[in-house]
């Protein structure tokens, strides 16, 4: 797959030995967008919450609302004409003003700075790493974090979710076939959304190792993606370096939910208290000239010497997965690795 660029990538970083030799770990995660793919209801809730943080954002930097709607998602039509119906009643002495946006220089440039992630920290050590003032931020971890897991019947639960998304997938082309004339459209989207209980839907905080629906993978050692891009500082030891771990399967989304996600990374503003850049557009994303948003990034190219790569499969461990099983079930490798490379019907990569 070297070289293939999929719809839309999530990372999950972990700490791998951050006593030791200060190493991490990252969880790679692919999104694919497939015209007949239901949309994933996990992706579908992250979207709603990121599109009510974004009204949010935008109505506390005196911006007006993003003028765009998402099959039955925050912020609703009534909620943006009575936004609207607000701001003309809003004396312009009561509504924030470039003046008040001033302020925010003011306000926030004595304050220390505010680290929502492990990577805001890293960046904020690497900007200031030739300031003799600079006292570097240490990075530290609750106890909590090192408590037992939550017992878990981890094989009924997966099969479970197995079965849970097969059965939303038959009812998904049922849905658009039977009543829509096979075309998806926000109307039935929403309809769709509400007949699995999107809105209600219990939170799981890796909810993307649940839609790709494998627990295969590849891993391989190399640097962080995030500025300055961290990794391995000194050459011959593993001090520093990333610990990838790129599941083999992507989870299958809708162009719907694939659109929609580009426009939130394009039109991203910094909240008012950011230390950098407040209420000003901040994305770190490659934008064309059409507007259109790279979100994944290609494959890299390995380096046998640099970065140990291994694909860990059928012949290390049964998956609690029924698709990953079905997948095994292949005998051919050749069958498997290229022909069938996922664990649903594709042709190849």
């Amino acid at each position: 797959q070297e070289g293939k660029r999929y719809s839309a990538e999530i990372e999950m970083y972990h700490f791998y030995s951050i006593d030791y030799d200060n190493e991490m770990a990252t969880v790679s995660v692919f999104m694919e967008a497939y015209d007949d793919a239901p949309p994933y209801r996990f992706l579908d809730k992250v979207i709603c919450q990121w599109r009510r943080k974004e009204y949010e954002t935008r109505l506390q930097c005196g911006l007006d609302p993003i003028d765009s709607t998402y099959p039955g998602c925050f912020p609703l039509k009534r909620q943006r004409d009575r936004r609207r119906h607000l701001k003309r009643k809003t004396n312009v002495d009561d509504s924030p003003t470039s003046q008040e946006s001033g302020a925010f220089e003011g306000t926030f440039a004595n304050k220390k700075p505010k680290f929502r992630t492990f990577a805001d920290v890293i960046y904020h050590n690497e900007m200031n790493r030739d300031n003799p003032h600079h006292r570097p931020v240490e990075i530290e971890i609750d106890d909590e974090n090192f408590d037992e897991a939550d017992e878990k019947d981890w094989d009924a639960w997966i099969a479970q979710q197995s079965q849970r998304m097969k059965q939303e997938d038959e009812l998904y082309h049922k849905l658009k076939n039977n009543d829509y004339g096979g075309k998806h459209t926000d109307d039935m989207h929403e309809k769709y959304r509400n007949l699995i209980m999107g809105d209600e839907n219990e939170w799981f905080n890796y909810w993307p190792m649940i839609g790709v629906r494998t627990e295969y993978y590849y891993r391989y050692q190399g640097t962080s993606t995030t500025p300055p891009c961290y990794g391995a500082d000194q050459f011959g030891t593993r001090r520093g370096v990333n610990h990838w771990r790129v599941l083999k399967d992507p989870i299958r989304i809708h162009p719907r939910q694939l659109f929609e996600l580009e426009r939130l990374i394009r039109e991203r503003i910094a909240p008012p208290d950011d230390n950098v850049n407040p209420c000003q557009p901040d994305t770190a994303a490659d934008v064309d000239s059409n507007g259109k948003v790279n979100t994944a990034r290609p494959l890299m190219y390995h380096s046998p010497r640099a970065h140990a790569k291994t694909f860990c499969e059928c012949k290390d461990w049964e998956s609690k997965w029924p698709e990953d099983r079905a997948w095994c079930e292949m005998q051919d490798i050749y069958e498997r690795f290229y022909e069938q490379p996922y664990n649903f019907e594709s042709d190849g990569w």
